[in-house]
């Protein structure tokens, strides 16, 4: 299994020391860890060469882009992440949330209780609880948010990833992830959640300059 984690230089804040800590600290902290970067800097993740592969943004990439649509741009980077790797069992996720202590051995008991391997599963929803059960159908009409999002074939991660491709303008990626689930295999909530999502600033808030320097004066 692989974990497959997207991170934006862009954001104003930084989560990304918290969550690896966490996965650290967690029973995952053996797997093998690819940081999937938004854009060519990666002077947020230098000092993590070594202990993750960090797999640099590339041409192909870039011309996929569009100057200022930073939705449009997590989308392509999303689809990277996808793609990435040639493992069955991925958890494609990003860089502000927390994993539970747990939390690899209670997805591989939720994985064995499932059986198959047509689904989406959602490892940050708090919602659709059955008990006695570790896993629900996804209710909602939409997924809100894909914080971690686990994968159990690479068959899959492709034909989502071609899906999202497909209708890259049309939503944002978790929708696209949750419609695809929903219309096309099944979408599961895992139960109880094993991820939480710490990030309080979003990535698509661009760091404003004149801001940056009222901030600095007031000090």
């Amino acid at each position: 299994m692989i974990i497959n984690m997207i991170t934006f230089a862009v954001r104003q804040v930084h989560y990304i020391d918290q969550t690896l800590e966490s996965l650290f600290q967690s029973d995952g902290r053996d797997l093998p860890i690819n940081l999937i970067v938004g854009s060519y800097d990666t002077s947020h993740i230098e000092k993590y060469r070594g202990v993750a592969n960090i797999v640099d943004w590339d041409q192909a990439s870039q011309w996929q882009i569009r100057e200022g649509n930073l939705r449009h741009n997590c989308n392509v980077n999303e689809v990277r992440a996808l793609r990435y790797g040639d493992d069955d069992y991925c958890l494609c996720c990003e860089d502000d949330i927390a994993f539970d202590p747990h939390w690899y051995s209670q997805l591989m008991a939720t994985v064995d209780e499932i059986g198959h391997k047509d689904y989406v599963l959602n490892l940050g929803q708090d919602r659709d609880q059955v008990p006695g059960r570790r896993y629900a159908v996804h209710t909602d009409s939409y997924l809100c948010g894909s914080q971690a999002i686990f994968y159990p074939s690479k068959r899959l991660r492709n034909d989502v990833a071609e899906y999202s491709m497909q209708n890259i303008t049309s939503a944002t990626i978790d929708q696209l992830i949750g419609r695809y689930g929903k219309q096309h295999s099944a979408l599961y909530n895992t139960i109880p959640p094993l991820v939480s999502h710490i990030g309080d600033i979003s990535c698509f808030h661009v760091p404003d300059p004149k801001a940056n320097r009222k901030r600095e004066r007031a000090v």
